[in-house]
């Protein structure tokens, strides 16, 4: 049977949607289509956002069941069932999780971490953390792509260390109730994902031993399926951050600029763009306690106006 592909954006837009209408949309489609998610479950996730919106205005209108039904049309019987609800979570300590996330955002900073603990001394081989020939060691390394980073190649060991470094580090910064303890199946999943991004490349040195090398200094998702993840956790970064910027809070720059660019030069622009954020990055990070960390989020695309 052929697969038909069919224009998810032209056939919403083409039903006179509107901008929220379409944002809407967007994310209930790949919900469903590209991650996988059950029709039912994404109906009970929408239902569950949805008294949850209900319940913060409850608290925000003083504890007013009546108020609170008023402004979203909800008897105030109804408000008072789903007051109940969340009260009784959060005395249990429950988890609202609707349909979770699978995509370890640390992972950005799994190439640099591997050039800050295992940069190549001068003299020093790059298979220094492995007992190799020396016929061994020139075939092997005959094999690396040109311009790779100048640091060790590792054992699979290094790279699970590198990786629970990385996340022993981000949940140190959550509460102790959101945490998530390091587990084999998470550090396979993240060598994945690391592997199919092609940060990093394995080599088999032997029928059990694996090497791994450094094959970039940043971290990509490939595929469909990795940049679909990836798109959701940055969609749901920027609406936090435009929230801040609406409410004129400290610490948040909102900025677009447009520009034309001739044809023959927009490689070139882009790679030059890259390494001006790398070089901004560089020069003013700083480690501390991890307490006062921002990102730096952009998308750089065709044009269009949007209409309200």
């Amino acid at each position: 049977m052929v697969q038909i592909r069919v224009n998810h954006d032209k056939l919403a837009k083409a039903l006179n949607v509107s901008d929220i209408d379409f944002f809407i949309l967007l994310l209930v489609i790949n919900l469903i289509k590209t991650f996988g998610h059950r029709y039912g479950k994404v109906i009970d996730a929408v239902s569950v956002a949805a008294k949850f919106a209900v319940y913060l205005t409850y608290l925000e209108e003083g504890n007013n069941l009546r108020r609170t039904g008023f402004l979203h049309h909800v008897e105030p019987r109804r408000v008072k069932e789903i007051v109940s609800e969340f009260d009784t979570l959060l005395e249990n300590g429950g988890s609202l999780c609707l349909l979770g996330s699978v995509e370890p955002s640390y992972l950005i900073g799994f190439s640099y971490i591997w050039i800050e603990k295992y940069s190549l001394k001068e003299g020093e081989s790059v298979t220094r953390l492995f007992n190799l020939t020396e016929s061994e060691r020139i075939i092997i390394e005959a094999g690396f792509p040109e311009n790779t980073p100048k640091c060790l190649l590792l054992r699979e060991c290094d790279v699970e260390a590198l990786i629970k470094d990385l996340h022993d580090k981000a949940q140190s910064l959550l509460h102790e109730s959101k945490r998530t303890a390091f587990s084999e199946a998470l550090a396979e999943h993240a060598k994945y994902r690391l592997l199919a991004a092609e940060t990093m490349q394995e080599i088999k040195i032997t029928k059990d031993t694996s090497a791994y090398l450094l094959l970039k200094k940043d971290y990509s998702p490939k595929g469909r399926q990795a940049r679909m993840q990836t798109m959701i956790q940055d969609l749901t970064r920027s609406f936090r951050w435009m929230y801040s910027w609406v409410d004129g809070e400290d610490g948040i720059m909102r900025g677009i600029e447009t520009l034309e660019i001739a044809e023959e030069q927009k490689e070139e622009a882009l790679q030059e763009l890259d390494q001006m954020m790398r070089a901004w990055a560089d020069k003013y990070h700083t480690e501390s306690d991890g307490s006062k960390i921002v990102a730096l989020q952009f998308l750089l695309g065709p044009h269009q106006e949007m209409t309200i």
